[in-house]
């Protein structure tokens, strides 16, 4: 029988933080000091990355459990004596500096994880769109809504611009979501190219908006050209040249909501998708 099959959790007189480190990786010892180490330090690891996803503890804690639980287990097969259990105490001594690294792999995997995890939450309930920058679709009728009652109460004009990017012929008719590069490469020309108070959002099928309040209708069909050029020679560099498609409204007096605005944009839209026009005016 090997020196360490007697050995259990309750005669090691382990603290809370070495007990969930050595619990799991206690009954895989015997073979990791027979020669065969893979399971005793894979339990490790696991309970290591465990660590790291809850945080209750710092990593030099669980190094140390580690330590302590090392140094209960030898003093205890030191305890019966003889040569088999002297070597085993040697063995596992010998293990130490790779049991550590795979623990302290273990909580680097668990941060990592936690990390992944609280940036989607982030990504999640932030308003904008990780990609663009842009206003998500969920939020983009608040936002015009607020732009709308502004332009209201001060008697303010409002222009509206809906882009689509287009990479293949194909696919005009398809309302498909651009590349990532896409929308990072339009997300930072447009707001290069506008005003600070200008917005920038997202519809649903991945079309950009762009909120241009206090704008004269000149300024808005200026603005669509300027948008334009700057694109083209812009978004070239991601496989089929670029095709863009733009829907234009303006508003003298904002007499309508939000919400009849996009629409009116919306239909503009696909009216100049399926009719192949790279520009349309509601």
């Amino acid at each position: 029988m090997h020196p360490t099959s007697d050995i259990k959790m309750a005669d090691l007189s382990l603290s809370e933080g070495a007990r969930d480190l050595w619990e799991p990786a206690l009954p895989q010892l015997s073979l990791a000091l027979a020669g065969s180490e893979k399971a005793f330090l894979d339990a490790l690891e696991s309970a290591g990355r465990g660590a790291g996803l809850t945080q209750n503890v710092p990593v030099t804690d669980v190094l140390d459990a580690y330590g302590c639980g090392s140094e209960a287990v030898r003093g205890r097969l030191l305890e019966g004596g003889g040569d088999e259990a002297e070597a085993a105490a040697c063995r596992l001594l010998a293990l130490e500096n790779v049991a550590l690294t795979r623990v302290a792999a273990g909580y680097a995997g668990g941060l990592a994880e936690t990390i992944e995890r609280l940036r989607r939450l982030a990504e999640e309930s932030s308003p904008l769109d990780v990609d663009s920058g842009a206003i998500k679709p969920a939020e983009l009728g608040d936002r015009l809504s607020l732009e709308v009652e502004r332009c209201q109460r001060m008697d303010l004009p409002l222009g509206l611009l809906e882009l689509a990017v287009d990479r293949h012929e194909e696919k005009r008719r398809e309302a498909g979501r651009p590349s990532r590069a896409d929308l990072h490469q339009i997300g930072d020309c447009l707001r290069e190219n506008l005003r600070r108070y200008d917005s920038v959002g997202l519809t649903a099928d991945g079309a950009f908006v762009l909120v241009l309040p206090d704008i004269s209708r000149r300024g808005l069909a200026g603005a669509a050209e300027r948008i334009r050029r700057e694109l083209g020679s812009s978004c070239g560099g991601h496989g089929a040249p670029a095709e863009l498609t733009f829907a234009l409204a303006h508003y003298d007096f904002v007499d309508v909501n939000a919400q009849e605005m996009l629409t009116v944009l919306g239909r503009s839209m696909n009216h100049a998708r399926e009719a192949h026009q790279p520009i349309a005016w509601a």
